[in-house]
């Protein structure tokens, strides 16, 4: 499968601009929020398969499924779906997205649970109370734009950690792509 691999080429062309916040803005809602790398993409297709709960366009799950990885992606308003999505613009998905929201994860043990940048103030939060899968793998920044999962700490152990790229992350934190195995 061919890969249109635009999103890096028009981040750097919107990050030479004297103030490219709106434009960066503008690459979130259509591609993601965090810019998918090899070193990233390959350490989630070892845990593959997955199920990407916060979907969003898709884009994560395209990269991924071109890279042969099972993915089920779900996002409680895909952005060609009939709920509006406030995070991402009215396009068509970069990938099959189905609409859900993450009390459907009670279907999805067998899967490891994947969340890239999941909105602060978000029942993706939640997600933990209705997954009983062994694996987690979180793209966030610990809870200052991200949400944070409850009970994450409490019933997984970290076992990789490593640096990704967003496109407006907080100030002074890190963003990282963190995977937990359940205790």
């Amino acid at each position: 499968m061919d890969v249109d691999d635009r999103f890096s080429t028009l981040l750097e062309e919107v990050a030479g601009r004297a103030e490219p916040e709106g434009a960066l803005t503008e690459l979130a809602r259509r591609y993601s929020y965090v810019v998918p790398d090899e070193r990233s993409l390959s350490m989630l297709a070892r845990l593959g398969p997955l199920v990407e709960m916060g979907a969003g366009t898709g884009y994560w799950a395209y990269r991924l499924r071109a890279l042969g990885v099972d993915v089920i992606a779900i996002d409680q308003a895909p952005p060609h779906g009939e709920r509006v999505n406030r995070y991402h613009a009215i396009a068509p998905t970069w990938s099959e997205v189905i609409a859900g929201d993450h009390t459907v994860l009670t279907e999805y043990g067998d899967r490891a649970l994947l969340l890239c940048w999941p909105p602060l103030f978000s029942s993706l939060g939640e997600c933990l109370t209705f997954y009983s899968g062994k694996t987690v793998a979180l793209i966030g920044d610990g809870g200052h734009r991200t949400a944070r999962l409850q009970g994450l700490r409490e019933a997984f152990t970290k076992v990789a950690l490593l640096p990704v790229r967003a496109l407006e992350p907080f100030p002074g934190t890190a963003p990282m792509l963190s995977v937990w195995r359940r205790r």
